[in-house]
């Protein structure tokens, strides 16, 4: 009997032991769920070369030519094929295919029933181009498409490939004319029955104290609010750097600072540093980035990946600059419908001056001067805490708030809110990922000034973030430590992309030993403030403000007196207390800095001069010692 019972007790075991051993299997080994490219510059090509590099030199030594055509690798993981390019018009980054007159692409690709060939032309030039499309045998070409432009850029063609079942296809690209233009983002179209949606909302300069799903006292985020009902919360998120440029670098790269070396200004991503949207073009999405420019300007590399990126930063000092973000974003995703997605939105809406139409200003203060959106001298000439501030500085000081709190309302109701309604009336909400964040935060005067770009505490460096996974019903709030930096590894951990799933940003993930290196060895603001570091761990953050060293050096040795020590807080509403850390604190941040001040100085540099129309909108954003 005993027998017989140990037998049914090793059966029942078994029957419960496989399917975990199965779900396990699942959750770690993920399948990459392969689909095919659209984009037609990640497939072999043929075509004369000695035609495409006879005009990579007209257009070298034409001005005009020059500032429109980049011979730039488009995507690392592409072939490098000399007929790959970008086009650059009126803040647009496309990728794109050059076509000189006379010339022919030639290529083969499996064609099913529905799929559709979708492109657009350019002729940069007033000379006459004809495009065609041409399909079938050299002997028998049938002509599909055909067109001639002159001086400007085309609307979105579509043009049906895939007539019966799966059949092989050669295809044909044909310039004819005089001149050259470019096919751009030629892609072969299928459309998907459950389409794949990525979505990051970038909401740049938004504090995490003054969001709503926080706990803030004014209700500026209800639409972010109802999205946290169903997604993932982070407590203690921080961004890697204070600033625009190098945060939004460690979005794309999952790098630190010092990693990725984006330092400065002057600074651009290097080459051989792989991107986000790289890895999510190679794998089936159509990739798109509708941008405010400045900071993330396409000049400092972020189009690698991207098919389409809009660098449109006339549109900032708009006061319904984020409504029109949506507008835009509308348009775009009009052409890819039924197609997998990765979209990049990003707004300075809250970046100052703060702006938004008066009804929402008057929401938060019915006497509100609007003619602050004009940020004057006056408040920034100020000095001290809040707490410190004289009664008028005091009283300006709100309004300021006042101002931000709006835009930050503004944002919330004219972008995301509608955004979600589209995601949800176009059925990709439930199967969505969405990343809603800001890269950094704004003080004022929480130390004694005003903006960002110049300290690492936690006004500036702690940041909102929500998450909403595929299919998930559910909200959860995230007590872990985690960084701007572990949304890449989480993204292509979802479609598998990646050995793990963002390791950091799973339940559970919380590690007491886990510690943040933020940032900031060159500020853009003004060239007088020095470099500082800071290393955030659990329960404390530890801050190293460089003073200079003789001589002018700008990495000086450590010096204790320029160290703070905080507590950090389990929520953004609760601000870090000044503490006295112990000496074995102290000896453990001090090797670290060591370290820190070693990869700084060995730091390899990649800079490029910036061209004086960016510098021009760079310094209207309040940059540059301006």
């Amino acid at each position: 009997m005993g027998v017989m019972l140990q037998g049914k007790l090793k059966w029942i075991a078994v029957g419960l032991a496989v399917p975990a051993v199965f779900l396990l299997l699942f959750v770690f080994f993920r399948p990459t769920q392969v689909r095919p490219v659209p984009s037609l510059l990640g497939r072999e090509l043929h075509f004369d070369a000695a035609l495409v590099e006879a005009a990579w030199k007209e257009i070298a030594v034409d001005d005009g030519l020059a500032k429109v055509f980049f011979r730039d690798r488009v995507n690392r993981f592409f072939p490098d094929q000399a007929i790959n390019c970008r086009v650059r018009r009126k803040d647009v980054s496309y990728q794109a295919l050059l076509a000189p007159a006379g010339s022919r692409i030639e290529l083969s690709l499996k064609a099913e029933k529905g799929d559709q060939l979708s492109f657009s032309m350019f002729n940069p030039q007033a000379k006459p181009l004809k495009f065609m499309v041409k399909t079938g045998p050299p002997e028998k070409e049938k002509l599909l498409f055909s067109d001639t432009i002159r001086e400007q850029i085309g609307k979105v063609e579509k043009v049906l490939l895939g007539k019966a079942g799966k059949e092989v296809i050669r295809l044909v690209l044909e310039a004819e004319g005089l001149g050259l233009g470019a096919w751009i983002n030629p892609c072969l179209l299928r459309s998907q029955n459950r389409p794949r949606t990525v979505l990051i909302l970038m909401l740049d300069t938004m504090r995490a104290d003054h969001v709503s799903a926080y706990g803030y006292r004014r209700r500026t985020t209800p639409a972010l609010d109802e999205l946290a009902k169903g997604s993932l919360l982070f407590n203690r998120a921080f961004s890697p750097s204070p600033w625009t440029l190098p945060a939004h670098v460690s979005l794309f790269s999952g790098r630190d600072v010092l990693q990725h070396a984006v330092v400065s200004p002057e600074s651009v991503i290097p080459g051989d540093l792989p991107l986000l949207a790289e890895s999510m073009q190679e794998n089936g999405f159509v990739t798109l980035a509708l941008t405010g420019g400045g900071f993330v300007d396409d000049h400092f590399g972020f189009y690698r990946g991207f098919q389409s990126y809009n660098s449109r930063s006339d549109d900032v000092f708009q006061r319904e600059a984020a409504g029109l973000l949506y507008n835009s974003f509308r348009e775009d995703v009009a052409n890819f419908s039924g197609q997998d997605l990765f979209i990049f939105l990003h707004t300075y809406q809250m970046h100052a001056p703060y702006k938004a139409p008066d009804s929402y200003f008057q929401a938060f203060n019915p006497d509100l001067d609007i003619k602050l959106q004009s940020v004057g001298s006056d408040l920034q000439a100020l000095s001290g805490s809040p707490d410190s501030l004289h009664a008028e500085a005091a009283v300006e000081r709100q309004k300021l708030i006042d101002l931000y709190d709006a835009s930050i309302l503004y944002s919330d109701q004219e972008l995301l809110k509608p955004l979600l309604a589209f995601l949800r009336q176009s059925r990709r909400f439930d199967d969505a990922l969405l990343v809603v964040m800001a890269d950094h935060g704004e003080e004022f005067y929480d130390h004694g000034k005003w903006e960002h770009g110049h300290t690492l505490y936690q006004e500036l460096t702690r940041i909102p973030l929500v998450i909403k996974l595929p299919g998930q019903k559910r909200g959860q709030v995230r007590s872990q430590l985690v960084s701007l930096c572990d949304i890449p590894d989480l993204i292509k951990g979802e479609y598998g992309l990646a050995e793990h799933t963002g390791r950091w940003l799973s339940e559970g993930a919380s590690d007491p030993l886990r510690i943040l290196e933020l940032s900031l060895p060159v500020s853009p603001f003004h060239s007088s403030v020095f470099g500082k570091v800071s290393f955030v761990e659990t329960g404390y953050q530890y801050i190293h403000n460089f003073l200079p060293a003789a001589g002018g050096a700008s990495a000086p040795a450590p010096v204790l007196s320029n160290d703070e020590w905080f507590t950090l807080a389990g929520a953004p509403l609760s601000a870090g207390v000044p503490y006295s850390p112990s000496p074995a604190f102290v000896s453990r941040y001090k090797k670290m800095l060591v370290d820190y001040i070693l990869r700084l100085k060995n730091l390899k540099k990649n800079s490029r001069q910036l061209d004086p129309e960016l510098l021009k909108k760079l310094k209207a954003l309040g940059y540059l010692n301006n």
